[in-house]
């Protein structure tokens, strides 16, 4: 696959992705990093579309804690109480799914610890991670441990309606051409997306049309709104408006204008250079 989701990034921001082994790249997008402490701010996430297993890292590189992060369909923040190191594992929809024994069902919009949904899977990755010195060793051991699993997933892949829901995103702008090349009826592409996903394929859908919409405010933060409304679908800009502030936490004009700062700032900075 090649959806590339965007985050969302601060004005200070130490986060960074690195990409997994290539024989895992089909399941999952990318590994992720980042640092907090007490005195950073609450960080702001907006939905990408995928699940994350997040690992929190001592500063030692010690491993406090396991979670799983459902897909999100709206944006929450992220903060802690204490110097926390994060690596992240970022599937693609439905990619986290062949690598457990059950259902996603519930899981939208949830952050549960991993250990009270797969002990077993929680006690190997704690296992495999303990005594890594560096970030580089993380990966390697990542790396390792995913593909040591890649051997019992034969029977068990990203189902081809959802891998076609997302390779087709570039292309579709409303619900009804996301679905219509669906071999599966529309409930049991519902029953098959909450299995798998824990979304609906309406929900997925919105999440791909926000991504979509963000990344052009992204490239061109002057881009008009009203283009961006009848390009993407939406019944009217309040429509258009109500959906980024779901996302977000935002308005439209707000997210511009962060964004052009940011732009402004790594300008001023490459000039400097």
């Amino acid at each position: 696959m090649d959806y590339r989701p965007q985050v969302w990034q601060d004005n200070t921001s130490d986060y960074q992705e690195v990409a997994p082994d290539f024989r895992l790249r089909p399941y999952i997008q990318s590994y992720w990093f980042s640092y907090v402490d007490s005195s950073s701010p609450p960080s702001r996430i907006i939905p990408d579309l995928c699940s994350d297993l997040i690992v929190q890292l001592s500063v030692e590189l010690d491993v406090l804690q396991i979670n799983i992060s459902g897909p999100n369909t709206s944006f929450f923040y992220s903060y802690s109480d204490q110097p926390t190191v994060y690596l992240g594992i970022r599937y693609y929809l439905g990619g986290m799914y062949p690598f457990f024994k059950q259902s996603f069902k519930g899981l939208k919009d949830q952050l549960v610890e991993l250990a009270l949904l797969e002990k077993r899977m929680a006690i190997d990755m704690t296992d495999k991670l303990s005594g890594k010195k560096s970030l580089h060793d993380l990966i390697k051991g990542i790396d390792l441990f995913f593909l040591e699993r890649l051997n019992w997933l034969s029977a068990k892949k990203i189902s081809i309606p959802i891998q076609m829901f997302i390779e087709d995103h570039r292309h579709v702008i409303s619900y009804a051409e996301s679905t219509v090349n669906s071999s599966l009826s529309e409930r049991s592409l519902q029953r098959l997306f909450r299995e798998e996903t824990g979304l609906s394929p309406y929900e997925a859908f919105d999440v791909l049309r926000f991504q979509k919409v963000y990344q052009e405010l992204i490239s061109g933060p002057n881009i008009s709104h009203l283009d961006l409304v009848e390009k993407y679908g939406f019944f009217d800009q309040a429509h258009y408006s109500r959906k980024m502030k779901k996302m977000t936490g935002l308005t439209p004009q707000a997210i511009c204008q962060h964004v052009g700062i940011l732009q402004d700032k790594n300008c001023a900075r490459d000039y400097n250079k």
